[in-house]
């Protein structure tokens, strides 16, 4: 019995071999199976069940994808996002437009190369078990993606700050009041109560925005507010008049530089006094210098004396060889927040000041000209500013001249920005009309991305690495094919490429009727730049045009600012390869949204429902 009992254990336990060799072997096998078979439906496809908010992406291709995503951003685009507070509304457009595309400013962009990309790569790259856990969990229920969304958060919260500024005041500090009394040189020194203020929350605003558009939500957002409170109180406020008294003797108070001299009068002085909190534990209230006048002064009374801009050598070509036509020259500038903190801390103790005056090196120095490897065309952009008007050809030429004679040094990183610097009247730039909420106001920098684009394609044909660029919002004529454009617009998005060669780059402007070129001269180092003609596709029409209200014209009269245009898609590849057998590519895309046309119509009231378009400087 003994004998047979063992026999029979020995075969049962040899009877599980072929269940343990089902688990270890044939369910993987068959796992395996299944994922090569799931993979081979959805090759080059995203997995089914993938969704951002209620648009499915299952069973599409990147591209695919992508053209969905964009079909929903550019509706939001043309709506915009509307918020609320009671019965006042303000909409934030992604994009800010107007007659010149130069001057369209975008306030929200939407990722939806990286977004479609993403999804497709959903369940494909992180091993096998953990790929094949994702794709079961598909089998059972929805992924969710974000649309990868981004927000310019300053231009938004100034939008709102100005569509909603009747409604919510910010809350006010308590402050020093200053009156002269009947004897010369004595002055009465009070204390106004501070308020409470109500404002908007506007991070949580912004944050409820941002995570909407990210699962292509645009609707409407009602504001919400919160209490803010006054960081100087009058029952802090002790001893007012003796320490206002104590800096009132240091009148009158000599700033001085480089052997000139400005005085501030005791009248003046008292002026300029303010409340400050004060770092001590027991006296929480102190008295100074005005943060906010005292600059005024220094930078309308002092600085528009002393300061100079830095003059950056500029250079030419002149029968083959590099001249300087502009001397280089350093330059200085009145530190203002250094010497405001200074004028504090010493004005108890002096009644003379020096101010901060800092040196302001240029960027470019001309040293030897004949070493910096100037000597052939490495490369040249194109673009044709035909049917410009006047105010835009203008601009054109001023941006042209500011970056002619740039030199850019091995391994420096050319901004754009930086070149032209300031863009005002006072540079020598014309203004344009754009729409702010229903008005047309004057906004200068039409014309600029005429210079982006040109440098933008430059670069390109000189096999340079490009390292900051983007696509105008919607298609503008001058700068067509769609797809080889470059928009700039202070302080961001800047044009900027990366000098790589061994030697200078010299960037020269010219013209030739309607068409600007810079060409790009240097030291060809033997590498070869390859571009492929742009290929557009998704073609959009937009909607009709966008008729808002306005009292500032005359009832009936309609006055259109911004035209319209197609929306597309377009990109084109870009490749260089080096001396030394190295590549580099990399595919530009561009996606331009449809732009319907914008129209004024005079109207004798607002209508209750209109919703200003909202604007942003």
């Amino acid at each position: 019995m003994l004998e047979t009992t063992n026999g029979q254990t020995k075969q049962n336990k040899l009877n599980w071999w072929p269940a343990l060799a089902a688990i270890f072997f044939i369910v993987p096998a068959l796992s395996l199976a299944g994922s090569l078979i799931f993979d081979k439906i959805y090759q080059h496809k995203i997995y089914p069940n993938i969704f951002i908010g209620r648009l499915d992406l299952g069973g599409r291709t990147v591209e695919q994808a992508k053209k969905l995503i964009n079909l929903e951003t550019n509706k939001i685009s043309q709506s915009g996002v509307i918020f609320s507070y009671k019965n006042n509304r303000a909409a934030i457009a992604p994009v800010i437009a107007s007659a010149d595309g130069d001057l369209a400013i975008s306030i929200i962009d939407f990722n939806a190369d990286e977004t479609a990309l993403a999804a497709l790569n959903y369940g494909r790259h992180e091993g096998f078990f953990i790929n094949l856990e994702k794709k079961l969990l598909l089998l059972t229920g929805k992924k969710k993606f974000l649309l990868e969304t981004s927000v310019n958060q300053d231009q938004a919260e100034k939008i709102l700050k100005e569509a909603f500024a009747e409604t919510f005041q910010p809350a006010e500090d308590a402050s020093l009041v200053v009156k002269k009394t009947a004897t010369p040189g004595v002055y009465e020194f009070t204390v106004a109560e501070e308020k409470l203020g109500k404002i908007i929350d506007y991070e949580e605003a912004i944050a409820r925005m941002l995570y909407n558009l990210s699962n292509l939500n645009s609707q409407e957002i009602k504001l919400t507010t919160i209490t803010q409170y006054p960081k100087i109180l009058a029952k802090d406020s002790l001893n007012i008049a003796n320490k206002a008294e104590a800096i009132l003797a240091a009148a009158p108070l000599t700033l001085i530089y480089g052997g000139n001299k400005w005085i501030i009068e005791k009248d003046d002085l008292a002026n300029l006094l303010a409340l400050k909190p004060a770092d001590s534990a027991t006296d929480k209230v102190a008295v100074g210098l005005a943060e906010i006048k005292t600059s005024a002064y220094l930078r309308e009374q002092i600085a528009l004396k002393i300061d100079q801009k830095p003059i950056e050598a500029k250079f030419e070509i002149n029968n083959g060889k590099v001249s300087e036509f502009q001397n280089g020259q350093d330059g200085l500038a009145l530190n203002l927040e250094a010497t405001l903190a200074k004028m504090n801390n010493e004005i108890m103790s002096s009644s003379q000041i020096e101010l901060v005056v800092e040196n302001q090196p240029a960027l470019v120095n001309a040293g030897n000209i004949n070493n910096f490897g100037i000597k052939e065309i490495i490369g040249v952009g194109s673009s044709t500013f035909a049917g410009s008007p006047a105010n835009r050809r203008h601009n054109i030429k001023v941006g042209a001249q500011a970056v002619n004679g740039t030199l850019v040094k091995p391994g420096e990183e050319f901004s754009l920005l930086k070149i032209l610097g300031d863009v005002a009247s006072s540079t020598g730039y014309l203004p344009e009309l754009v729409i702010k909420e229903n008005k047309t106001v004057p906004e200068f920098g039409g014309g600029l991305c005429q210079i982006g684009t040109t440098a933008f394609r430059a670069t390109v044909e000189s096999g340079l690495p490009i390292t900051a660029r983007r696509n105008h919002s919607y298609r503008v004529q001058y700068y067509e094919p769609a797809g080889t454009d470059a928009t700039i617009y202070n302080p961001w998005p800047d044009y900027r490429f990366i000098n790589d060669t061994a030697a200078y780059i010299l960037i020269q402007a010219r013209f030739s009727g309607d068409t600007l070129s810079f060409e790009f001269w240097g030291t060809k180092d033997g590498r070869l730049a390859e571009k492929t003609p742009p290929t557009i596709y998704n073609i959009v029409k937009p909607e009709p045009a966008k008729i808002i209200e306005t009292l500032n014209l005359k009832p009936g009269e309609k006055k259109c600012t911004e035209k319209a245009h197609n929306g597309a898609d377009a990109y084109f590849d870009y490749k260089v390869t080096y001396a030394d057998g190295g590549v580099k590519q990399k595919r530009f895309s561009s996606h331009y949204v449809p732009w319907r046309a914008v129209c004024l119509l005079g109207v004798e009231k607002l209508s209750a429902t209109s919703t200003p378009a909202a604007a942003a400087n």
